[in-house]
């Protein structure tokens, strides 16, 4: 497997190529300084196998630098000793340690730097809506100075390398950039003229750092800003050429805070790989190591390095979710790497925030240490509920020593991720589901099927603690001739007769039906109303998620509540009315507080609520709810 072959960077010898790529953790101090949990975050990834880790985005200076809230820095040689043992636990675990060092530039957030941000030109950024100061030559070279020292610092903390943030819109890159970079003097023009403010920072690192010391260049290969008014395929390899003679290897990314939503941190309504086609662009134009990164799992990334489109490739939601994926690689178990569902909730959800790194599917995340599923002494659980909720719980409650036996009403382990995963955008999804099942066999969990638990029976239960997670229901909302329309699930499922549908619901549920069946070829018309759709969902997700609708043609009738349902259109309260040949109710899931009062006051042991039948929410709710209920059960009792 190439993916696992050693590659020598610089004069560092990897273990492997992969990579795990710069990712704001936001565990550090708000002074930009070390915490144990960011320690314990990286080192879990280091020991997890990974043959080199790069150390987040870490701004340079004490003045305009910080781009984000909660940001690393090594602005002062005071933060130095903390640096010293990050550097310490991950190169410990056996991987090459690397700093990524950054200035935001134009993209500085407010609420991060309240600093008026600078930029080569006066080209006010879109999404933080600050207008930028032009940099004067003595303020380039005061900035490429801190560069320098943030680099010597890094050295002396003992970092292998730094990476030089040169993508994504910052400040180097917005010098790189046509539309961002105006300039009229030698700093800007020419692809050389922009590249200059880059080469002559890459050689102030060099000098004071020596040949031994990794320097490496993460930078876009296309900004995707619309007619090409940024930095295009075109320009980006003559760049890289230019810059090569001081780097040890090139890191291709793409897109800026404007353009990035569909490429960056892509979700799961977009191809895996989206950026791979640039990291070959720049591999045709360099000889030294080149890092592809975009939406990439163990099969995509190993696909890019046999096609030769690039040498090394960062996962980085891929090592979120499952640390230990490189070691499950090397020791032949792919099937027990926990596959990102790339939904994006609480890696990117919560950066919006300012808070600590999560992932929806490994609560452990940014937790490694408080969240060690062991216990001392092996109790009995029962798990009531086969959905994402009650398998996990499952799964976590035999991992941390316990005898589990869950039970499923149904003939099949899932719940509404059954419906969930149909549509092909949801692959990642049935992964996760075929995952789960994996674990609860490898871990001798007692699955019974097709047995539904009664609120007489939880009492009977010889157990030490019950675990309830019987899930939710479809609403059926009080619209007159409601019961002309099918439920999502059987829309999803068994599809649909005819040639179009009115969906009622545009959030999630009735947002994905509706692109299945329109890409299916079917007409599609959503009722909304609310102003908007999708509106409780990552950014990002919520932009891929828009885009899919838009090209598959679904139309949206907003602020438009459905009325009435006849067996052939839908009525709106309007007056607008929509002929159709399905109607499809998708307004969402709810408990049913009922069925879990009656359980819960039934049961003679500790009863706990999990997932949907807490309240209907979202994977990122049901998985957290699990493990937090393990850990209590594994504490207490």
């Amino acid at each position: 497997m190439k993916l696992l072959e050693p590659i020598k960077i610089g004069n560092r010898m990897l273990r492997n190529r992969i990579v795990m790529p710069p990712m704001e953790a936001r565990l550090n101090t708000v002074l930009g300084d070390v915490t144990s949990e960011m320690i314990d975050y990286y080192r879990e990834r280091a020991r997890g196998g990974a043959g080199m880790i790069i150390v987040e985005n870490t701004f340079v200076d004490d003045g305009e630098s910080r781009s984000s809230l909660i940001s690393s820095g090594l602005y002062s040689d005071h933060l130095i000793r903390g640096k010293n043992l990050l550097a310490e636990a991950i190169k410990d675990e056996g991987a090459v340690a690397i700093l990524q060092l950054s200035h935001g530039g134009r993209q500085s957030n407010a609420a991060a730097n309240p600093l008026t941000p600078v930029a080569p030109s006066a080209v006010m950024c879109e999404v933080t809506g600050r207008m930028p100061t032009p940099l004067s030559i003595e303020k380039i070279h005061e900035i490429q100075d801190a560069f320098a020292d943030a680099a010597r610092r890094a050295k002396q903390a003992g970092f292998d390398g730094v990476e030089i943030h040169g993508a994504h819109g910052y400040l180097i890159a917005s010098f790189f950039s046509p539309y961002t970079n105006v300039r009229k003097d030698k700093y800007g023009g020419s692809a050389h003229n922009r590249g200059r403010f880059a080469l002559e920072t890459l050689k102030k690192i060099r000098d004071l750092t020596g040949g031994d010391f990794i320097i490496g260049l993460r930078m876009n290969g296309s900004e995707f800003y619309p007619d090409g008014k940024g930095l295009t395929e075109k320009d980006s390899p003559v760049l890289a050429e230019m810059l090569e003679p001081y780097l040890d290897y090139i890191h291709v990314s793409g897109a800026t805070y404007e353009t990035g939503a569909l490429k960056n941190c892509a979700a799961m309504y977009v191809p895996d790989g989206p950026l791979v086609f640039l990291a070959d662009i720049i591999k045709k134009a360099v000889k030294i190591p080149v890092i592809t990164v975009g939406s990439l799992d163990e099969v995509t990334a190993e696909e890019a390095l046999q096609q030769g489109k690039a040498d090394l490739a960062a996962m980085g939601r891929a090592l979120i979710a499952d640390p230990e994926l490189p070691k499950k690689l090397s020791e032949n178990r792919s099937e027990d790497i926990r596959p990102c569902v790339r939904a994006n909730e609480g890696c990117m959800s919560r950066f919006y925030l300012g808070q600590s790194m999560r992932c929806e599917l490994n609560p452990a995340c940014g937790r490694e240490r408080a969240y060690r599923l062991k216990s001392s002494v092996r109790k009995k659980v029962i798990v009531i509920g086969g959905g994402v909720a009650g398998m996990e719980a499952a799964r976590t409650a035999a991992v941390a020593g316990h005898h589990v036996a869950l039970y499923e009403k149904t003939d099949r382990l899932g719940g509404h991720l059954i419906e969930g995963s149909v549509p092909d955008f949801k692959k990642r999804t049935g992964m996760y589901v075929e995952w789960l099942k994996r674990q609860l066999d490898k871990n001798e969990v007692v699955v019974i099927l097709n047995v539904e638990v009664l609120p007489a029976g939880i009492a009977g239960m010889d157990a030490d603690a019950v675990i309830l997670a019987i899930g939710s229901d479809y609403v059926i909302p009080q619209i007159e001739g409601i019961e002309n329309a099918m439920v999502a699930k059987d829309a999803l499922i068994n599809g649909i007769s005819g040639k179009s549908a009115c969906v009622i619901g545009g959030g999630l549920i009735g947002c994905e039906t509706a692109v299945m069946l329109a890409e299916q070829g079917k007409m599609v018309t959503i009722f909304e109303m609310r102003d908007d759709i999708v509106q409780d969902i990552e950014a990002n997700a919520r932009a891929g998620l828009k885009m899919r609708m838009d090209n598959a043609g679904v139309s949206v009738h907003l602020n438009c509540k459905a009325a009435k349902v006849n067996p052939g259109s839908v009525e709106c309260d309007n007056g607008k009315i929509v002929e159709c040949d399905v109607v499809i109710n998708a307004t969402g899931l709810a408990a049913n507080y009922d069925q879990v009062k009656k359980m819960v006051t039934s049961a003679v042991k500790p009863v706990y609520v999990i997932g949907d039948c807490k309240e209907a929410r979202n994977i990122y709710e049901a998985v957290h709810g699990a493990w937090q209920a393990v850990l209590e059960i594994s504490e207490r009792l």
